[in-house]
């Protein structure tokens, strides 16, 4: 059976016994840092790095130690997953201009915008279909802006069209 991982997943449960959590507090199967963990046993990779720096509504990104501290993690892991060939998709919030201005625009891999997500992966695929439930943040408690249900319905299908298609051999 094909094995995944999901890195900096937070609390994210998918539909899927085969995959193994990974997250920064250290509360899931491995903790640490997302950068750090040997990918080379997985079949297919999921990251959800932090987004504090690139929220459009962080106006202190500058200033945030933990803004500071994570911003690296989002180019550094989708540059580490275009060169390791695996199948994979990572998420983070829409900033299109401030993904423009980092150069988060890369060769090997599509992006995606859906809802209030963003989506690198080296898999081509139409997800627009997935409804995205209440994208306005302002009408969204603060503990369930993480991206919830929204994100989850979009890997949950993008893990079942790898698997429907066979998309372990890139």
């Amino acid at each position: 059976m094909k094995k995944g991982i999901y890195l900096a997943s937070h609390n994210a449960i998918l539909n899927y016994d085969n995959i193994i959590y990974q997250d920064i507090n250290g509360t899931r199967d491995i903790g640490g840092c997302m950068l750090d963990v040997d990918l080379k046993n997985y079949d297919f990779i999921i990251a959800t790095p932090p987004c504090n720096y690139y929220s459009r509504a962080n106006y202190r990104r500058e200033t945030s130690l933990y803004s500071q501290k994570t911003k690296h993690l989002l180019p550094n892991i989708i540059d580490k997953l275009i060169d390791l060939g695996k199948p994979f998709i990572v998420e983070n919030v829409r900033n299109f201009n401030l993904f423009k201005k980092l150069g988060l625009f890369k060769k090997g891999c599509f992006v995606y915008f859906h809802g209030r997500h963003t989506y690198w992966s080296n898999i081509m695929i139409d997800f627009t279909f997935i409804p995205q439930k209440n994208d306005n943040v302002q009408n969204i408690a603060q503990a369930d802006r993480q991206g919830g249900d929204n994100v989850n319905n979009v890997i949950n299908y993008w893990v079942e069209y790898i698997f429907a298609n066979n998309l372990f051999e890139i």
